[in-house]
């Protein structure tokens, strides 16, 4: 079983329990740019699968734009994990300009993506052996190899009910690729990395579940006003505006009015609360407002009226940088 998430690409954030994305782009003819940009020479034209490069030829490969650094990674084996730290290497040495990068990050998720839906379809689906050895509380030898193994190419991986869930490691990526970011990937990255411990908050306790979306309203909202023009802001504002509807509509674990009694769930109005007490300033402080305003003049209790509410707002920020 995959699990996915953090880079900009939809298909990271995805609920789904299996990789959606798959990349069947036939193989191109490989050039790589070793050296300075203007001294562009061909490295290896075999058109085969599974192109291994040595340390040596991977730091002499200095790609300038993304469509050179995609047609590398078609030429990398997918089923090989050590081709996820040869496409980090290749990413960390680029010569591109910043919007390249950008599409670079991008270009790398998808083959990552790729990477780890093989090794998920070909080594543990249905292992019912490797299964053995994670349910195994005697000897969890194996178990732990396996996800040492994995960690070192910058994979998680869970295992629980009966299923193995992987998911890359965000923060592997980010140190693997430092200055190589722009600053606008290197925030999102950051902001993932930041998200991915949304459910816990002081001393490590958890949060209550409206006060982790109120925590991802307010990281990406802080995110669009500081990067207005990056590349997969689209894909951001959909992510932003699903969990600003969450936080404002309720889901099914969890409604926002308790079914029996049809007032607004107490845990809800804590957040709410708490939420414009805490950020006065904000732009999405004025929506949180605006509804909760609305609630108390209906003395809390569920209306029709409230249906019509959140057609109306507009969630995207002022997405200009104070």
């Amino acid at each position: 079983m995959v699990k996915n998430s953090g880079i900009p690409n939809r298909v990271w954030n995805s609920k789904v329990r299996i990789f959606l994305c798959h990349i069947a782009l036939p193989l191109l003819v490989v050039s790589c740019f070793p050296g300075k940009q203007d001294k562009q020479k061909s490295v290896d034209k075999s058109p085969a699968k599974g192109i291994a490069m040595d340390a040596f030829r991977l730091s002499q490969i200095t790609v300038p734009s993304n469509t050179a650094y995609n047609s590398i990674l078609e030429g990398f084996d997918r089923s090989d994990l050590q081709n996820i730290d040869s496409a980090l290497t290749i990413f960390a040495n680029n010569k591109a300009d910043s919007l390249s990068r950008d599409s670079m990050l991008i270009s790398f998720n998808e083959y990552m993506t790729a990477v780890i839906q093989e090794y998920y379809t070909g080594k543990l689906l249905g292992n019912r052996q490797l299964m053995d050895h994670f349910e195994s509380k005697e000897d969890p030898a194996e178990a732990l190899k396996l996800t040492a193994s994995l960690a070192a190419h910058g994979i998680e991986i869970t295992y629980r009910e009966g299923d193995f869930y992987l998911e890359p490691n965000l923060a592997f990526v980010y140190d693997h690729l430092g200055k190589a970011l722009t600053i606008g990937s290197r925030d999102y990255l950051q902001t993932k990395i930041s998200l991915s411990k949304v459910l816990l908050g002081d001393n490590n306790q958890p949060v209550s579940p409206p006060d982790s979306l109120a925590r991802q309203v307010l990281a990406w909202e802080d995110f669009m006003v500081n990067n207005p023009e990056y590349l997969a802001k689209d894909d951001i504002q959909s992510q932003y505006i699903d969990v600003f509807t969450t936080y404002l509509s309720g889901f099914e674990q969890l409604p926002l009015f308790d079914p029996n009694t049809k007032m607004l769930q107490p845990v809800y109005q804590h957040s709410y609360i708490q939420y414009i007490e805490k950020n006065p300033n904000r732009e999405s402080t004025k929506i949180v407002k605006k509804f909760y305003d609305l609630l108390a003049s209906k003395g809390f209790k569920y209306e029709a009226s409230f249906d019509s509410f959140l057609p109306e707002v507009d969630f995207i920020p002022n997405q200009n940088p104070k």
